[in-house]
């Protein structure tokens, strides 16, 4: 079976008027799983990245880790593990929301520096977006985005073959919906388990061509070894 790691990128700039770039924090993050996979040995045959600026500058560094058999050592770009669109979606979920809920307003003032807030809007932004009974105007539909990610997995897995070692740099969005997949989630199953999942994170799963089976979910001990509480971060 073929091996296929899925890593959360590493810290972006959460509260800047910019959040998909990596903070100081992350590069380091990004540095330090690096560091990691070349001491343990650990070697791709390919390395695949959605097409966000956190995603790629995460994966960068992880081209050092290309078996050096590898003809190409360069990454692959594949929107299709692009993070579905947070802000769009709070957007248009909010004003029902608050309709049902006028208390979620309070929350409004601080979401681009409470971190608690954002996530109850969110949450609730998300779960009402899944099951929404109405589509709304260029934001992709739930549905949608799970869809382009299988899809992406498909292509992933299709060029990679059996047996291979893989590298992909996503979200947490696109990461929970390989999970999903994989363990056959309900939609609120599938939000309440991409809330655990940390900044440059390590899940793994094993595959062939008729099964994607997980086997080590959100692993950071490439961090935790460190001793700095300040290197696990969610966002």
């Amino acid at each position: 079976m073929g091996e296929l790691f899925v890593i959360r990128h590493a810290q972006a700039s959460f509260g800047q008027a910019d959040y998909d770039r990596l903070s100081e924090l992350g590069f380091r993050q990004a540095r330090l799983l690096e560091a990691f996979f070349s001491r343990i040995g650990t070697r791709f045959q390919s390395i695949y990245s959605g097409s966000l600026k956190r995603q790629v500058d995460t994966a960068e560094p992880l081209r050092s880790c290309f078996r050096p058999d590898v003809s190409q050592q360069e990454l692959s770009i594949l929107p299709e593990f692009n993070e579905y669109d947070s802000s769009a979606v709070i957007r248009t979920q909010l004003p029902h929301l608050i309709r049902e809920d006028p208390s979620l307003e309070q929350d409004l003032p601080r979401l681009q520096s409470d971190r608690r807030a954002l996530q109850r809007i969110l949450d609730r932004s998300l779960s009402r977006w899944m099951s929404a009974p109405e589509e709304s105007e260029g934001l992709e539909t739930w549905p949608a985005f799970t869809r382009r990610v299988q899809e992406g997995l498909v292509r992933i897995l299709s060029e990679s073959g059996s047996g291979k070692t893989v590298a992909l740099v996503t979200s947490g969005g696109p990461l929970s919906a390989i999970l999903k997949m994989a363990l056959s989630l309900s939609d609120r199953e599938t939000i309440e388990l991409s809330w655990q999942v940390r900044n440059a994170s390590v899940s793994t799963f094993k595959y062939n061509r008729e099964r994607l089976t997980l086997s080590a979910f959100n692993n950071v001990a490439h961090l935790e070894i460190y001793r700095e509480p300040e290197l696990l971060t969610y966002r």
